[in-house]
């Protein structure tokens, strides 16, 4: 788990470091995830979720960006990969 928590919270540190706004709101379960508000992007994440859960959201809102310009890119395409056995 602990594992999980670190890569959940350094995805959220290079999203909030390329610009995005992220916001870590109780959704009691509806759905978070990437929203603009004009031009600012901002990633709920749903604090009611597990860790794992809120690690899914993440990636699967992150996934649809493109990373390839970010300085980041190498660190963020392995921490979105979708293995699951890493994090479970």
């Amino acid at each position: 788990m602990l594992q999980t928590l670190e890569r959940l919270e350094r995805i959220l540190e290079i999203a909030s470091d390329e610009g995005i706004s992220v916001r870590c709101e109780w959704l009691g379960g509806v759905r978070g995830g990437l929203v603009r508000l004009g031009k600012t992007p901002i990633l709920f994440v749903d604090e009611s979720l597990s860790v794992p859960d809120q690690l899914d959201q993440v990636r699967d809102s992150l996934t649809l960006l493109d990373w390839t310009e970010s300085e980041w890119w190498n660190e963020m395409s392995s921490l979105l990969e979708l293995d699951s056995e890493q994090d479970h």
